[in-house]
């Protein structure tokens, strides 16, 4: 049987999937008033705060909202409705979970399954009238939704999922509190109508129903708690009935006599809004089958026109006034980035870590309302939306206000503040919402000296898997015995990583690889660059120059993902611990070193992108090489484009960006350091 884990609900692509489909139903506020519009106003950190709140076990649901929903046919449904918040993560949970429901539900069951409906229960009843199946068991089962029972319904759940997070979840959504006016009382047991995971709920505590009566060799079609019974005769019929109420009390259920019937075709009957009379079936003005879809807003706001239809997710975006494709303005289009190539991504993505880059010595970053404001020279060169922004980088002497910076701290924005050249001075960060058990873990990981080697081990393994994979990729391009010979050893140096029996053995493995590498790359660029070797404090050629600018902002992004995932930066597996050396980061960038920065600088040199006239070179002993202030506009370009580029990720083939994969592994390492997955797998490109 197949296994899942709450980590599948929580990732990036499935939380979005799980909204994109939350906001398309549209549906009414919850007890807390949060509309859909205003949870897409700060959607990624909606988002990124419901992850944490399960991750670290201080996610409680939100009271149910009970309205009333007026029936076709007169009459009134109760619905109980849960928050915006909730709805996400109940949707999201549904979408990993329904697979392992689906393999076992039955064919006869037509509601709220894909590729199924009403259409398709109505062509079953025909085909088997016409096969001679003329009498007809109507049954309808009494307030089935609010009499599910919690504990059968719990124990069918958990033959099917094993992780606990999960069970813990559904268990408390079973048992929600409900606010019907100034009426506040708890679930004992039902299932709410209105919540997504709902329908998958009852579905699955009928299946016993549906399992039973197939056994017997009976035709059912069953809709929600509407189904019928096929017979051949009247006999038939009233023995798959009694069979019936006997199931249902085994599921302390009961039918509803009222509607329950035996019934010819000759007759007629009505079943899913259609009467049956004879061969004939036509429409009729009767209620509607039972649905746990959401009511709509009252005044559901529509969306702004456009040319084109938009996807769900882009209406969320548009309302929200996001522009998923490009979260930097581009009024001065050599500072922006381009948008990414979504060819091969989910419609909904959006850039993981939006960049702020303050690249202009004397601007000033400011913030007036919800809007970031960039002034030169007293004049507003550029105006985002805070909720635009995930991390921002000051060079030289760019400022920024007490306004802009305690907004940032309160939204949890770091600050990164370096030199006109790259130099990295700090990072202003807020430390308010220290993840502390898993910080804890972290520690005592780190102080296992067994699982230091494990770890390290695996991160070198990736680091020099895929440098040997770019060195293979350039000697398709440059004839030489340097570059087949360079890997011939690191594949043998791969061979004998395991042999290392301390992390200073494996670091030595690691700097010989390094050494390597650089020597065999050297041959494929012009001399004119005058690169032959790794040369890091100060970089003394261009390439250098690009590498280490390259890494510093690679770091960036690791360093991000680590705080944003709740993981201390600076306490790190292969490198050592230091004062004021997040180690941590250094250790996650190893394995995107070369198939981010180095891709990057080998693109911009073979595309001839930039050339050795592109960098201030050292006038005295002990200076370095730096690109200049137009190059680091192309540089940070070309860099933003390959982060945010699509890549089926190796270990879960699932096709996510670079910056993603990125953050796949530092959830996968989180997992690894809480014991919730036994060993930690590098990304290696193939």
């Amino acid at each position: 049987m197949q296994k899942v884990q709450l980590s599948d609900a929580l990732t990036d692509f499935n939380l979005h999937q799980a909204w994109s489909k939350v906001y398309e139903n549209q549906g009414c506020a919850g007890v807390d008033r949060q509309t859909l519009e205003a949870f897409a106003e700060q959607l990624h950190k909606n988002l990124e705060t419901l992850r944490d709140e399960v991750n670290y076990e201080t996610y409680r649901p939100q009271p149910l909202f009970r309205i009333d929903l007026d029936k076709p046919g007169g009459g009134t449904r109760p619905l109980s409705i849960p928050t915006v918040r909730d709805r996400v993560l109940q949707t999201a949970v549904t979408r990993v979970i329904e697979p392992l429901f689906e393999a076992e539900f039955e064919d006869c069951s037509f509601a709220y399954r894909k590729g199924r409906g009403v259409d398709q229960a109505l062509d079953r009843i025909q085909l088997l009238q016409r096969q001679g199946y003329q009498w007809v068991v109507d049954a309808d089962i009494q307030c089935f939704f609010d009499s599910i029972d919690h504990t059968l319904l719990m124990t069918q759940i958990g033959k099917l999922v094993t992780d606990t997070g999960i069970l813990g979840l559904i268990q408390q959504w079973l048992c929600a509190a409900v606010v019907d006016g100034e009426r506040r009382f708890v679930l004992s047991k039902g299932v709410a109508q209105g919540s997504p995971i709902g329908p998958l709920l009852s579905n699955l505590y009928l299946h016993h129903l549906d399992e039973a009566l197939l056994d017997k060799n009976l035709c059912l079609i069953r809709f929600a708690d509407d189904f019928l019974i096929l017979c051949k005769s009247q006999d038939h019929a009233e023995q798959a009935l009694e069979l019936t109420d006997s199931l249902l009390s085994q599921l302390r259920l009961k039918l509803n006599t009222r509607k329950t019937q035996i019934v010819h075709f000759n007759q007629g009957f009505r079943f899913l809004g259609v009467q049956f009379i004879r061969s004939l079936a036509f429409k009729t003005e009767a209620d509607e089958p039972n649905v746990l879809a959401l009511p709509e807003p009252v005044e559901a706001p529509k969306p702004a026109p456009a040319a084109e239809p938009l996807s769900v997710m882009q209406s969320a975006f548009l309302q929200a006034n996001i522009n998923a494709a490009d979260f930097l303005v581009r009024e001065q289009p050599q500072d922006t980035l381009e948008p990414i190539d979504e060819q091969d991504l989910p419609f909904d993505h959006e850039p993981l870590l939006r960049t702020l880059y303050l690249l202009q010595h004397g601007q000033v970053l400011g913030k007036e309302s919800e809007r970031l404001i960039v002034r030169q020279e007293q004049k507003i060169v550029r105006e985002i939306p805070a909720i635009k922004v995930d991390q921002i980088m000051v060079y030289g002497n760019a400022q920024i206000t007490t306004q802009a910076m305690q907004f940032c701290l309160q939204e949890r924005i770091p600050i990164y503040l370096l030199s006109g050249q790259g130099h990295y001075y700090g990072v202003i960060d807020s430390f308010n919402t220290e993840p502390v058990l898993l910080q804890r873990e972290q520690f005592l990981r780190a102080n296992d000296d067994a699982f230091c080697l494990n770890l390290a081990t695996a991160m070198v393994q990736g680091k020099i898997a895929n440098s040997r994979l770019m060195l293979q990729r350039q000697a398709r391009r440059h004839s030489s015995d340097i570059l087949h010979k360079a890997v011939a050893v690191l594949k043998n140096t791969l061979i004998q990583l395991d042999r290392a029996s301390s992390l200073d053995e494996l670091r030595g493995y690691e700097g010989s690889a390094a050494k390597i590498y650089f020597q065999a790359l050297a041959v494929t660029v012009d001399n004119s660059w005058g690169f032959s070797r790794r040369v890091r404090q100060p970089p003394t050629d261009g390439i250098n120059a690009m590498l280490s600018y390259g890494y510093t902002l690679l770091f960036y992004n690791v360093y991000s993902l680590l705080r944003s995932r709740g993981l201390n930066p600076q306490v790190g597996f292969l490198h050592a611990l230091r004062q004021g050396h997040p180690a941590l980061a250094s250790d996650m960038m190893e394995e995107f070193r070369s198939i981010v920065v180095d891709a990057v600088v080998w693109k911009l040199i073979l595309n001839q992108q930039l050339s050795s006239d592109d960098f201030s070179y050292p006038k005295t002993a002990g200076e370095g090489c730096f690109l200049k202030p137009h190059a680091r506009k192309v540089f940070i370009k070309a860099l933003e484009e390959k982060l945010n580029s699509a890549i089926c990720h190796p270990n879960t083939g699932t096709n996510l960006d670079y910056r993603r994969c990125m953050e796949y592994q530092v959830q996968h390492l989180s997992a690894v350091i809480r014991g919730i997955e036994p060993s930690y797998q590098a990304m290696v490109l193939r």
